[in-house]
């Protein structure tokens, strides 16, 4: 079921489509947290995707901007991301994609800036996508294991690695100057980190695509529990709950550096055992 904020936001903004730009588009499917029935109001993204029926001419792409630009207006503060993409673009790899409009953070992007388009979301999409506009339309594309897999730990080696040298690094600032860490800093590092961090790691070891509230019970189910106060601290700060387990910010930050750590050396063991295996 649809989250009563996402489908009040979807339905003005595929109405506002059809009349700015009428029989433009053939469908809007939503992915992400909502397909994966884990939306949480006020922290999770509003993830779409639109299908054209034809390319777009420059005209209509205004309109498609001036949509975004009403639901702004109607709706303000609303997290919603999301691509515009002709139906034989789906499911293919970034870079034969190409440029294609994409909202997110307030603006319509024609350059493809921001496109969340990757294995992950071809998963989702096709698996749990929520058709809220339009007729559905086949998903003939396939997303092999293999390739979510390999995605997944070049994200792992890439993007979350940063994360961790990022976090190990203001960590030995605060021992080595005994300086305060904000609270708030630490709490956006906890939540997006171990549960975006938990996400790659029950991909890899369970080959399917879970939420970061997913994550964060499968992290409590199967990480060591000197882990747990972390993980259930994340899916409180998710939650927009206060529960913290911590007195010393500085203690909280290494600690959450040793389950990052943790985290991306079982991702590696459980990637290469079984790349190994076959």
């Amino acid at each position: 079921m649809v989250p009563a904020i996402v489908g009040k936001t979807m339905s003005r903004l595929c109405a506002a489509l059809e009349i700015n730009c009428p029989g433009l588009i053939e469908a809007v499917y939503l992915y992400g947290s909502t397909a994966l029935g884990a939306y949480v109001e006020g922290a999770s993204d509003i993830d779409f995707i639109a299908v054209f029926r034809r390319p777009p001419g420059p005209g209509q792409l205004l309109a498609i901007e001036a949509a975004h630009e009403e639901l702004a207006k109607t709706l303000p503060g609303t997290d919603i991301m999301g691509a515009y993409l002709l139906r034989e673009q789906l499911g293919k790899p970034d870079g034969e994609i190409g440029s294609v409009p994409v909202y997110f953070n307030g603006a319509l992007h024609l350059d493809g800036k921001g496109a969340d388009l990757n294995p992950v979301t071809w998963w989702i999409l096709k698996k749990h996508g929520i058709c809220v506009y339009g007729e559905k339309v086949p998903f003939d594309f396939e997303v092999p294991v293999s390739t979510l897999l390999d995605y997944v730990i070049g994200n792992m080696n890439g993007y979350w690695a940063g994360w961790v040298a990022k976090l190990e690094s203001l960590s030995g600032e605060v021992n080595r100057e005994e300086r305060a860490v904000a609270a708030e800093t630490v709490d956006f590092a906890v939540e997006w980190c171990v549960l975006g961090m938990l996400r790659q790691l029950y991909t890899l070891r369970e080959r399917d695509v879970t939420s970061k509230q997913g994550a964060g019970e499968y992290g409590l189910n199967r990480l060591p529990e000197h882990f747990h106060g972390l993980v259930r601290e994340a899916l409180a700060i998710r939650r927009r709950k206060p529960d913290r387990c911590y007195d010393s910010e500085a203690r909280r930050v290494k600690e959450l550096v040793e389950l990052l750590r943790y985290i991306h050396e079982e991702s590696n063991r459980t990637y290469y055992s079984l790349r190994d295996a076959t």
